[in-house]
């Protein structure tokens, strides 16, 4: 399916939470397929705030400035574990804008479910099954782990309580699944910032499998 027929069926299937967009979002992936290291997953493309539509994931190829700081938290977080936008394929599980920003949003995960996770399993199958996925959001390990890892909290993760990555056979992708969060802890009122040293051990962790 081309991008208008992928909105007309999502709007159908799930409403007005749909919007209604000339293009979806495509992939970002300056460094090409070959030199992917990992896959760096986001939620939706959706903005709220600025209603920009997008040419690529996380808002790369926007010229304005109002996402300048995302994109620059989200490079330092690849950074701070060896990898940069060249080495990742950088994707959003549901490629469609919603009404709603996910954490707002009461079907993201049922869209994300029916629909958006078969569609990201055929478009990664372009890579070699060992390579990762990196969360950027709880909301995804929420709707592609298993009953059990899918419990956990990111001070849960980020303090070992799991094992890291999350193995291919528990979670619906198929691949292993690197929680790499960005916001703040209630718990610890702090960022999930990899550049925290609370979180030294846990961005060691991550560093090791990439070596």
């Amino acid at each position: 399916m081309n991008d208008q027929e992928i909105i007309k069926q999502l709007y159908e299937q799930y409403g007005e939470e749909i919007v209604k967009t000339e293009f979806l979002p495509k992939a970002y992936n300056p460094g090409g397929i070959n030199t992917v290291k990992a896959i760096y997953l986001g939620c939706d493309p959706t903005n709220t705030k600025y209603n920009i539509p997008f040419c690529h994931a996380f808002a790369h190829g926007y010229k304005g400035t109002e996402f300048k700081q995302f994109i620059k938290i989200h490079e330092e977080q690849l950074k701070e574990i060896g990898l940069s936008w060249e080495t990742v394929y950088t994707q959003n599980l549901c490629r469609n804008y919603f009404k709603e920003e996910s954490s707002k949003n009461k079907i993201w995960k049922k869209v994300a479910d029916e629909f958006w996770i078969s569609e990201l399993i055929k478009e990664l199958s372009v890579f070699d099954s060992k390579i990762p996925v990196l969360l950027t959001s709880q909301l995804l390990l929420e709707v592609l782990g298993d009953n059990e890892s899918s419990k956990y909290s990111a001070p849960d993760i980020y303090n070992g309580l799991i094992a890291i990555p999350i193995p291919a056979a528990k979670n619906k992708l198929g691949r292993s699944l690197i929680p790499v969060y960005r916001g703040k802890s209630p718990r610890y009122k702090m960022s999930y910032h990899l550049k925290n040293d609370q979180w030294k051990n846990y961005r060691e962790t991550i560093i090791k499998l990439f070596v």
